[in-house]
């Protein structure tokens, strides 16, 4: 179904929020690239001794829902009759590579019990339902670069069957030392492999981007009225690409691609990270709700291990 954004968020490499990023993204920046992101932000929302025992990725979690929130002109720590869909390539990583190391250095008796439960995937979005205090139903999707699109489908089928008014949809990943090389590493192979190249020679980086979505209204920042995960072709045809809209795309996409009319690449300003279609979600409703913008459709589209998804939206008014 289609479902309506009243508000996102957006932070990363780049700063935080959809200026930013768009900003970015037009100038193609490199030079501030920065792996981590500032969360500082949080202390505007809650006291810092509720956060004490927060690892790095639920951190950037809630930053990001409650600045999503208060763009919809929602309390952010009572949004309502709302529930919580958090996508993720890697999940929380810095826990479990922890809870592991711990689990090496001292056995099973002696293994850390709080880096254990940091470290199941869907804790960071109840601990975002415990300080929100939202009580509609938690899910987190973790399907690597098919997690965005996984996630907003999900999204659309609560909100289809009417079990929430609104969803709190968001993606996250965090950087580590450790995954970014392990990443680097799989990139190597790839290439020697004779993979079709892609924006992976960037350093791994994190980010999130927060959207508050809602059955169609006439007042939203934009549609998202087409979600959908198919097999990848083998050779795409980026040159059929016309008409009123613009491109974003994400993952392996080869260099034939880059440098097209209509097209866009956001990995100079976010890196590499596997939730990169919601960071281009976010800048394309930036875009959408900027003055002047010549698109009336905006489509994500991401490319990787022959799964091919794709994410529409479009302006409500002409």
């Amino acid at each position: 179904m289609t479902m309506s954004i009243e508000g996102f968020s957006c932070l990363g490499a780049f700063g935080s929020g959809g200026d930013c990023l768009t900003e970015a993204i037009r100038a193609r920046h490199t030079d501030r690239f920065t792996e981590r992101t500032d969360t500082s932000a949080l202390a505007n929302f809650f006291p810092p001794r509720a956060l004490r025992q927060c690892d790095r990725f639920s951190r950037l979690a809630i930053l990001g829902a409650c600045l999503a929130a208060q763009n919809a002109g929602l309390n952010p720590t009572e949004p309502g009759n709302c529930g919580i869909v958090l996508a993720t390539g890697y999940g929380s990583a810095t826990p479990t590579f922890d809870f592991l190391d711990s689990l090496l250095d001292h056995g099973e008796q002696m293994a850390s019990p709080l880096a254990f439960s940091l470290s199941v995937h869907n804790i960071p979005a109840a601990i975002v339902a415990k300080t929100m205090q939202i009580q509609g139903p938690c899910a987190t999707v973790c399907q690597y670069e098919s997690s965005v699109a996984s996630g907003l489908l999900l999204a659309s089928q609560w909100l289809a069957d009417k079990r929430i008014d609104r969803v709190l949809f968001g993606a996250v990943d965090e950087y580590t030392d450790l995954l970014n090389a392990v990443t680097l590493r799989v990139v190597k192979e790839r290439e020697i492999q004779g993979a079709r190249k892609s924006r992976r020679a960037l350093s791994l980086a994190e980010g999130a981007a927060f959207f508050i979505l809602s059955r169609p209204k006439d007042s939203s920042l934009g549609d998202i009225t087409s979600v959908s995960l198919d097999k990848s072709p083998d050779h795409p045809d980026y040159n059929a690409l016309a008409g009123d809209c613009l491109y974003f795309f994400s993952g392996a996409v080869p260099p034939e691609a880059h440098g097209l009319p209509g097209v866009l690449d956001g990995s100079p300003a976010y890196g590499n990270i596997p939730v990169a279609a919601a960071l281009d979600l976010a800048a394309a409703v930036s875009m959408l709700n900027t003055g002047g913008a010549p698109f009336s459709h905006y489509c994500c589209r991401n490319y990787t291990a022959g799964v091919q998804s794709e994410i529409i939206l479009k302006r409500v008014k002409p």
